[in-house]
């Protein structure tokens, strides 16, 4: 858990609901600057359970009879006790393992995995599988800090401190923010391992960044939104780009929205909204309070999107002849981040036609589903009708609740191709926010759940059953012999959809997943544009969308009779 000392006399920030793990007051490490959006939400979830204090003074740490003191105790106790980990019961042995990495921590910084079994084994958990299990309980935990999607990196936090504080050495970066924003992978020793960290405070600890580690660190913070990969050799910071805008041009009749956050507006939304959506952003078009999007090949429209932090929101034009499908696309991303945060509120404003003027989204919706047909403008002394105004930022089909209902799709594919299973991710983003596409694959599977029973469980309860084709997978027994076979049964009684995607080229005409049409039209691993290819796989997914809504739609049809 980490305690953040907030000095504003504003309602606290809401932040993510997490377990507790470690305490610590936070302050700025950087000898160059002072934070600018130092908010906990920048942190990596895993290490950001806070205890929100909002003054100083109200917390004295010397005096135990103080009310703050007190109040702060009782909430952490509480944390603490209604924790899922607090009520998990542990072996002599893993209870041994726990307490050896506990007493580790005061002289190392982190592990690797080699270390980490070793240690297990010379405390009785020799079976890997328990290892992995126990590994999951510490890291929930907080005592081994373990990111399963950087496992490759081989390595394990034992102090979070050591990682939180290499994170703020980029983000505080001078260096950084006098090249634009852009980290360059030439550059990630310099800037972790700056010497002026170096000083001669003893009272200080000083952290060691050894070059293997460099990279482990700032994909940490790719991983939780603080940064993006612009090519091989770079990344950019978004809380340090430059602030001047560019000129924006539009073209034709613009649609503008806005998103409010009347309470507050967290420092981490609009970063992590730029790094979401930087596979869209036009070129160069981004700067520390905004960014122009354009991806033709998805969407036809030009958006950008700006920050306003005086007045706490977010501003969005957007122009193009599709316009409402962008915008749509881009507040459900917005959405998408506001979840990840306690309490949020915020609230959509609907421009109004021949005037500068806006209304409520959730109120006009709210008004129209109660058969409301108009609503009154003040500003033009009359009435316009409430379909006017909604259709106008987004498609009819947004609003209605047999269009908007889930589906569920399961993704085969073999380890091999777990990059290709990352680039079908980032290219079904538009579907799975504008069609409520729900993607599934075994790396959901917590430690020590039954997993081949969850895949078959997820399986039976999948509409659409996505093939990532390519020699791996159709050597796989199981994924071929197994899955396939599950979901080939399901598909000929028209009970789910299954898509091949063909990734790496095989010799695969003679098996029955080739019966199956698939898509795109050639293997993409040799496409000569990747980013097209992708592009039209979600395209071409969009009548299995709508044939599976129909399906889920007749079968509620059927339950209610």
């Amino acid at each position: 858990m980490i305690v953040y000392f907030h000095h504003l006399n504003r309602n606290p920030p809401h932040v993510r609901a997490r377990p507790a793990t470690h305490c610590r007051k936070q302050k700025t490490q950087n000898p160059h600057q002072d934070l600018t959006s130092c908010d906990l939400s920048e942190l990596p979830p895993e290490l950001s359970a806070c205890v929100w204090l909002t003054s100083l003074d109200r917390l004295s740490c010397s005096e135990e009879g103080n009310v703050g003191f007190l109040q702060f105790r009782e909430a952490l106790r509480s944390e603490i006790d209604h924790s899922d980990t607090s009520q998990t019961p542990f072996s002599k042995h893993w209870m041994a393992v726990k307490d050896r990495f506990v007493a580790m921590q005061s002289d190392y910084d982190y592990i690797e995995s080699a270390e980490f079994r070793r240690v297990c084994q010379e405390q009785g958990v020799a079976r890997p599988v328990s290892q992995d299990v126990l590994l999951q309980f510490l890291h929930d935990l907080g005592v081994v800090i373990n990111f399963r999607n950087l496992q490759y990196f081989d390595t394990q936090i034992l102090n979070p401190l050591w990682l939180t504080n290499g994170v703020y050495r980029i983000i505080n970066s001078k260096h950084v923010a006098d090249n634009g924003g852009l980290l360059r992978k030439a550059d990630f020793d310099a800037v972790i391992n700056d010497p002026r960290y170096r000083g001669n405070d003893t009272s200080e600890q000083h952290y060691i960044y050894p070059k293997n580690k460099l990279h482990y660190i700032v994909r940490v913070m790719q991983e939780f939104e603080l940064c993006f990969m612009l090519n091989e050799y770079s990344y950019v910071v978004p809380q340090l780009l430059p602030a001047n805008a560019p000129e924006f041009q539009p073209a034709g009749a613009m649609l503008r929205f806005v998103i409010h956050f009347p309470e507050l507006l967290p420092g981490s939304v609009f970063p992590r909204l730029m790094v979401k959506l930087h596979s869209y952003i036009r070129d160069d078009e981004r700067w520390r309070t905004g960014m122009v999007l354009h991806k033709p090949n998805v969407f036809d429209a030009l958006a950008r999107v700006r920050w306003d932090k005086e007045d706490q929101k977010l501003l969005i034009d957007v122009c193009g002849n599709e316009r409402r499908r962008f915008l749509s696309f881009i507040r459900e991303t917005v959405k998408e981040i506001v979840a990840d945060f306690a309490n949020l509120t915020f609230e959509e404003r609907v421009p109004v036609p021949d005037c500068n003027d806006y209304q409520e989204y959730d109120y006009l919706v709210e008004a129209e589903k109660a058969g409301e047909t108009d609503v009154f403008i003040k500003r033009l002394k009359k009435r316009i009708p409430i379909s006017t105004l909604l259709d106008g930022v987004e498609e009819p089909a947004m609003r209605d609740e047999t269009q908007q209902l889930p589906v569920k799709a399961f993704v085969s594919y073999s380890h091999r191709d777990l990059e290709h299973l990352k680039a079908l991710q980032s290219a079904l983003a538009p579907l799975r926010r504008l069609q409520k596409l729900q993607l599934w694959d075994d790396r959901s599977i917590d430690a020590g759940d039954a997993w081949r029973k969850e895949i078959f469980q997820q399986l039976a309860e999948t509409d659409i059953v996505l093939c990532l084709v390519s020699a791996d997978f159709v050597n796989s027994d199981f994924c071929y012999q197994q899955e396939f076979a599950a979901a080939l049964a399901a598909h000929r009684l028209g009970e789910k959809t299954i898509v091949p995607i063909l990734l790496r080229e095989t010799d695969w005409q003679d098996l029955p997943l080739a019966e199956i049409q698939g898509t795109p039209g050639t293997w993409i691993s040799s496409a000569a544009n990747t980013d097209a290819a992708w592009t039209a796989v979600s395209k071409s997914l969009r009548p299995a969308l709508e044939a599976a809504k129909n399906r889920r739609r007749v079968k509620r049809e059927r339950e209610l009779r």
